[in-house]
């Protein structure tokens, strides 16, 4: 157990340590992409991309997720239609609400990370067995219901 007064804390702490274990991941699977057709997107907007998980969704609940700003979502979003990953369309009904979906060459990079992401998933059952993993599962599940918007 952590002592939380202790100067340790920071170098210890759960958000700390999930930082630095998605940087490791993001790592491997940016080394993985430039070996691939998709070697040319920006590793930022493979994040924006990996965010949508397969959904169509507003522009705008882009940037609420990710929390920043709307410039920032439109542009990375700007940067993979021009890489043909994603389409934006209009919302029927609405003069200015944009939809985002992923195209066919998405579809291929999303293959591509699911194959990244189940290796990972592989080693955090190496390391904390198969009932550990599906507890983190869970427990990640949770907070997230638990604390979104």
């Amino acid at each position: 157990m952590v002592d939380k007064t202790d100067n340790n804390f920071l170098g210890q702490n759960i958000k700390g340590l999930m930082m630095t274990l998605l940087a490791q991941w993001n790592q491997r699977m940016d080394e993985a992409r430039a070996e691939t057709e998709f070697v040319t997107v920006r590793p930022a907007d493979i994040r924006v991309f990996t965010q949508l998980r397969g959904r169509t969704i507003k522009l705008s609940d882009i940037h609420r997720e990710m929390g920043f700003s709307r410039q920032a979502a439109q542009q990375a979003v700007d940067r993979l239609v021009a890489q043909d990953m994603l389409s934006v369309d209009p919302v029927p009904g609405s003069k200015r609400d944009k939809v985002v979906s992923i195209t066919d060459k998405g579809q291929r990079w999303r293959t591509i990370a699911a194959y990244q992401i189940r290796g990972i998933e592989e080693e955090i059952a190496d390391v904390l067995g198969e009932d550990g993993r599906e507890v983190m599962r869970q427990c990640l599940v949770e907070l997230l219901s638990k604390t979104s918007p």
